[in-house]
């Protein structure tokens, strides 16, 4: 990854946070709250009081570990690692089975596009929330928050041939999903 201004400043912002500044701790929130937001929003299909209980938890995670984190230039999949382990730490606690669609929801999907034929951005997110929720989780980092294989793997702990799979695979899913609601 190229470093830009941009990356310097956030680097910046992490090094100073890390330091004990809360000024630069809450530009780092307000640069990366909405995107950490939005991907628990997208992991999670929960409540709007779930999810934002759920994203105070990861900047309080991030905030009391921010000291330990060795390389600034690494937070951005840092902290989408922290995102992930509190999602999945929410799926074990509500017992939330994390398995792929099944026949039955696939049909639900293929009865819902019968009734609206257009092409909306709820109807994808609809179908994206029927994949696993790992292979979700790899589409949503590597097309919605533009994330390289390499910072993939170290969001969620995989080699970078495990996230090319769950790409590969993700996109085999939502591919059936979505040809099963236009057909």
């Amino acid at each position: 990854m190229p470093t830009t201004p941009e990356t310097l400043y956030e680097q910046m912002l992490v090094i100073r946070s890390q330091l004990g500044d809360e000024a630069a701790f809450e530009e780092l929130l307000e640069l990366h709250g909405p995107r950490l937001l939005l991907f628990t929003q997208r992991m999670l299909q929960s409540s709007p009081e779930s999810v934002a209980d759920v994203t105070q938890e990861v900047w309080v995670a991030i905030y009391r570990a921010l000291p330990r984190l060795r390389d600034a230039s690494k937070f951005r999949p840092w902290a989408f690692r922290i995102a992930r382990d509190r999602i999945y730490r929410d799926y074990r606690r509500r017992k939330l089975p994390v398995q792929p669609a099944n026949d039955a929801q696939l049909a639900d999907v293929q009865e819902s596009a019968e009734l609206d034929s257009s092409i909306d951005r709820e109807e994808l997110h609809r179908c994206l929330e029927l994949i696993s929720p790992e292979h979700r989780e790899a589409l949503v980092l590597r097309f919605f928050e533009e994330m390289s294989y390499e910072d993939i793997a170290r969001a969620t702990d995989s080699s970078v041939g495990t996230v090319r799979s769950r790409i590969h695979y993700g996109k085999e899913a939502f591919k059936k999903i979505w040809k099963g609601r236009t057909t």
